[in-house]
C-alpha cells in the first residue's frame, strides 16, 4: 500500500498548476489526475451506494416489509370472520399501526443517523509520498496553489494511477 495525499482543486488548470509545482521534488509517475463526480453519480447501482452511506436504510426496508405482511394477513384472516366492514376497518387500524411501527423501528439515536462525510465533485490531484519528507511539501503546495480539501489515503498505486480510489468512501482530511 502506498500512502497518498490528496488535494480537490475547482478545475483542472489549477490541479495542472499544483502539479507543475510538486514534480519538481516528487517523481512524475508519483502525480495522478482525475474528477471525481458529484456523490450519487459514481456507478449504476445507486441503492447499493446508498445502502452503503446509510446502512439502516436496508434495514428500515426490510422491517417495513415485514410490517405490511402481517398487517396483510391479518386483515384478510379479520375479513373472514367478521365481513367486508369489519375488514376495512381493521386496514385502517393495520395500515395505523403499521406506520407507527415502521416509524418506532426507524428511529435510531443522533450518532448511528450521521452519515459519512462524501467527497464533492472536483478535479482530485494525488501524490504518492514515497519519501516522508515529500509529504509536508506537498500538503503545503496543495493549500497554497488552493486546494479545497486536503485528504491523505492509503491506496494501490500502479502506473502513475490511484487505482483503487473509492469516491464513496469517507475521507481522512488534514488537519488546517
Amino acid at each position: 500500500m502506498a500512502h497518498i495525499i490528496a488535494g480537490r482543486f475547482e478545475t483542472k488548470a489549477k490541479a495542472d498548476a499544483a502539479a507543475a509545482t510538486i514534480v519538481r521534488y516528487v517523481d512524475r509517475s508519483d502525480i495522478c489526475i482525475f474528477h471525481n463526480n458529484p456523490p450519487g453519480q459514481h456507478g449504476n447501482d445507486m441503492i447499493a451506494e446508498t445502502e452503503d452511506m446509510n446502512p439502516g436504510l436496508k434495514a428500515d426496508g426490510e422491517s417495513a416489509v415485514t410490517t405490511a405482511l402481517a398487517a396483510g394477513m391479518a386483515t384478510g384472516a379479520i375479513g373472514m370472520v367478521g365481513g367486508p366492514v369489519v375488514a376495512l376497518a381493521a386496514a385502517g387500524v393495520g395500515a395505523y399501526t403499521g406506520s407507527l411501527v415502521g416509524a418506532m423501528g426507524g428511529m435510531q439515536d443522533e450518532q448511528s443517523r450521521q452519515l459519512p462525510q462524501l467527497r464533492p465533485a472536483g478535479v482530485i490531484l494525488a501524490v504518492r509520498i514515497a519519501r516522508t519528507p515529500s509529504e509536508k511539501l506537498v500538503i503545503d503546495n496543495l493549500r497554497n496553489s488552493g486546494a479545497e480539501d486536503i485528504e491523505q489515503a492509503e491506496g494501490e498505486w500502479r502506473s502513475g494511477d490511484w487505482v483503487d480510489f473509492n469516491p464513496v468512501q469517507e475521507p481522512h482530511l488534514v488537519a488546517a
